[in-house]
């Protein structure tokens, strides 16, 4: 291994070089192909490293690999390229999250997070806050460490105050973005709910385009949820077909009905399924359920539309004949564009709950800054309360010394990048 970093830094470096790959046991000549050689700092990681491409064929590209670890090398980690650019100086935890949004975009929403991330909008205008707390903190300290002294006898806490509550206002506006940024990354989240057979699991599969779900004439096939992404419209959804809901004395679909309750209290958007066969007297309790216990969107969905006269109220669909569909998905994708309509390239949001969270606590200081200001605390207990404010800004940008959180950044990256 040794041998083959001297030979490959003996080249011009940042520049293709045609070579050819020998198996370093049997001399024959694996293949004829491309090298480059990066020299730190000068790299992606800001180490020494080397790229050979290959041609594209699976036998080739794994007898080469067959070849590297025999001499000593091995396959990346998830994210250890990544990794090792972060903890080298090269990019900031933000970017590195966009770098993992790029690579797993599937539609312009995914690719408008990503270009946010690796283009360092959202580091700016966190680190900007974090500068305005430290200036606030400057002015504390001053009145802690020379309290008797000409220069800082007059420092006024209104000073403080005021950049405190410009922060304060700035986060809260950060803080709205998440809701927004999070469905762009992630996707939509819409929750199937209703009783049993009445088409949840058929119209997952109608629209995912592919036979996903059981679909079955036998009431609760459906015992836990299943979640699938898809694209409608060029938008990306998260589809999650529930248990039915009904009262049951068997135990495993009980936990079904509860786990399915809960998944609606989260979902962005709830389709209310409707089926011909649905009691009038179980849809207003439904119903009314829905609009007291989850944040999301309701939409009433009519399903077996070719077996029923379409009415007026909420959308009437038909798996089998398609009926009504192109409707369904138009709307998904208008809600799609409500949540997102608000993000432009250049301005920053959050799109990650590790931000989210890293925000959430940078308030939370905050607001106790304010109520120890008002309860007349001494100096000290506003910097501590300022300093956990900055700290937690910090964390999104990176200076984050936890292994914990680290691993979970990059965990989630594909193979090795």
């Amino acid at each position: 291994m040794l041998q083959a970093k001297k030979a490959l830094l003996r080249w011009e470096p940042h520049k293709l070089h045609r070579a050819t790959f020998n198996d370093p046991e049997s001399g024959v000549v694996v293949d004829d192909l491309l090298a480059v050689a990066f020299t730190g700092p000068r790299s992606f990681t800001g180490q020494d490293s080397a790229e050979f491409h290959c041609h594209g064929s699976p036998y080739v590209a794994q007898r080469i690999l067959s070849c590297l670890y025999r001499t000593g090398f091995r396959a990346a980690d998830p994210g250890e390229f990544t990794r090792r650019a972060f903890l080298n100086g090269k990019i900031d935890l933000t970017g590195a999250e966009g770098i993992r949004e790029l690579v797993e975009s599937t539609s312009e929403q995914q690719w408008l997070v990503a270009r946010q991330l690796m283009s360092g909008h959202l580091r700016r205008e966190v680190d900007n806050l974090r500068q305005k707390l430290i200036e606030a903190m400057a002015f504390l300290e001053a009145r802690i460490d020379f309290p008797d002294e000409g220069d800082t006898a007059g420092v006024e806490l209104n000073d403080v105050d005021r950049r405190v509550d410009s922060v304060r206002g700035a986060l809260a506006a950060l803080a709205s973005t998440y809701d927004s940024g999070r469905v762009a990354s992630q996707g939509l989240m819409v929750a199937l709910f209703g009783r049993p057979n009445v088409g949840k699991s058929t119209l997952l599969n109608t629209l995912l385009g592919r036979e996903r779900a059981i679909v079955s004439d036998i009431a609760g096939t459906t015992r836990d949820y299943l979640e699938e992404r898809c694209l409608i419209n060029g938008r990306l959804i998260r589809l999650v077909d529930m248990a039915g809901i009904r009262e049951n004395t068997d135990e495993i679909e009980k936990i079904g009905v509860d786990r399915a309750r809960a998944m609606a209290r989260d979902a962005d958007v709830i389709l209310h399924l409707i089926g011909p066969e649905t009691p009038v007297e179980d849809i207003l309790p439904a119903s009314k359920w829905l609009h007291e216990n989850v944040r999301g969107e309701i939409l009433s969905v009519h399903t077996k539309a070719d077996i029923q006269s379409a009415g007026t109220d909420g959308l009437w669909v038909s798996c089998k004949s398609g009926a009504g569909i192109g409707d369904l998905k138009a709307k998904l994708a208008s809600l799609v564009d409500h949540f997102t309509g608000s993000l432009r390239e250049g301005e920053a949001f959050l799109a990650t709950g590790r931000q989210a969270g890293a925000v959430t606590r940078a308030q939370t200081a905050l607001t106790a800054f304010h109520n120890a200001r008002t309860a007349g605390m001494f100096d000290e207990c506003l910097a501590f309360e300022l300093q956990e404010a900055a700290r937690a800004l910090t964390s999104v940008i990176g200076d984050v010394s936890n292994d914990d959180v680290l691993d979970a950044v990059f965990s989630s990256f594909c193979v090795g990048k």
